[in-house]
């Protein structure tokens, strides 16, 4: 992937280890607010196959990209693509590490630290106060299966405009994550076989380059900067 679509999947990511927070604080009917704040309160980790599709509106072209994750509070990921080409996209906490065998190369990209603090980013630090950054809407149609809720950025700070949840009315998962751009652009994830509180080795939000492959820093390659 393209480091800008990356990104998308970076933000895409860090909102969905936060949902549980932007849920907590809809207000509406308290008793399902009550349970999926239970359920999510305690929630450290995720483990889930996707399936990723970035919609690129100039061209009119989608493409989808399949495999595992790994998510840990407050913001590590890996991710293990398996389809349509091997590759493993992994965040430290400092750099998003890039590894694509077919190429024998490891792109290395330190992620700055205001990026970190974006508030669609960083919901976790602002979970006591979203609605000084954030207008949340209930948006679930009446006999939907799933709630459906959105959040709006009050103030205009990156490209991204909105975002889009779904969340299992049984058993209170986050099912979908879309991410929406003022290109036009979407980025969309779909989670199953999810795991919850598993325990993951910290080795899994390492990365170490084979031996071998050629290892790229870009200059001045903060992302969100």
């Amino acid at each position: 992937m393209k480091t800008k679509y990356v990104l998308y999947f970076i933000m895409t990511l860090f909102v969905l280890s936060a949902l549980p927070f932007i849920v907590k604080e809809i207000k509406g009917d308290e008793d399902v607010v009550a349970l999926v704040q239970q359920k999510y309160k305690a929630v450290n980790s995720v483990e889930a196959d996707f399936v990723q599709t970035n919609y690129i509106a100039s061209l009119d072209q989608s493409r989808e990209f399949r495999g595992k994750i790994y998510l840990k509070k407050p913001n590590l990921f890996n991710m293990e693509v398996s389809y349509p080409a091997s590759q493993r996209q992994t965040f430290d906490g400092q750099y998003l590490w890039i590894c694509t065998p077919a190429n024998s190369q490891v792109v290395k990209n330190k992620v700055s630290p205001d990026f970190l603090h974006h508030p669609f980013i960083n919901l976790l630090a602002t979970m006591e106060n979203l609605e000084k950054d954030f207008v949340i809407k209930d948006c679930t149609q009446e006999g939907a299966s799933d709630l459906s809720l959105k959040l709006i950025l009050k103030d205009k700070l990156s490209e991204l405009r909105d975002a889009l949840i779904t969340v299992d009315r049984k058993n209170y998962q986050v099912k979908t994550v879309t991410l929406y751009y003022d290109s036009g652009n979407y980025t969309r994830l779909v989670l199953s076989k999810i795991k919850e509180n598993k325990k993951i080795s910290p080795q899994c939000f390492e990365f170490i380059p084979p031996e071998g492959v050629e290892v790229v820093e870009p200059p001045s390659s903060d992302i969100g900067q």
